[in-house]
């Protein structure tokens, strides 16, 4: 399997797990078909401001995470931020802060990048998320639409400053 390949399949998979029970099905399903395209993912690993890393735990696929270098975030007044985009980490690794090295892995990534802050977005259906990362350190400062197909879904926006 290539890595393109991998990366789809372990974001569907992820994706689904995390959110899947949460929402209507036939909407799920229509964001899931578009969203976790091969084309779409392409598209994105292409994208020179994005980058993508896989977390392994010997031979298994445990997390992968989306960075973001070039999305500015006005309520943040700087355009030295790193969006974290996506951090997804597999059922079964849960629990064994992979999460949180991942997500510190995301903040020296910030760092060489000389970001002043590092942000993403939270479901708000979704509090143990949220807690998360707050226990990182991230504070909520705004909310924002996130579209699942045609549903507008509430996310709180949290922030973190990235340490020189």
């Amino acid at each position: 399997m290539g890595q393109l390949e991998t990366l789809r399949s372990f974001a569907e998979h992820t994706f689904r797990i995390a959110f899947e029970h949460l929402n209507e099905p036939a909407r799920f399903e229509n964001y899931c078909k578009t969203s976790f395209s091969t084309e779409q993912l392409r598209s994105e690993i292409e994208h020179t401001s994005s980058s993508f890393w896989f977390g392994w735990e010997g031979e298994d696929l445990a997390a992968y995470l989306k960075l973001n270098f070039d999305q500015h975030q006005q309520d943040l007044h700087s355009i030295r931020t790193v969006k974290v985009e996506r951090l997804y980490v597999e059922q079964t690794f849960q629990g064994q802060r992979i999460g949180e090295k991942m997500l510190d892995f995301a903040i020296q990534q910030a760092r060489y990048a000389q970001a002043e802050w590092i942000w993403l977005s939270v479901w708000q259906a979704t509090p143990a998320a949220l807690r998360f990362y707050q226990r990182c350190g991230f504070e909520i400062f705004g909310t924002e639409i996130f579209w699942l197909a045609d549903e507008a879904q509430l996310d709180w926006l949290v922030k973190k400053r990235v340490a020189s």
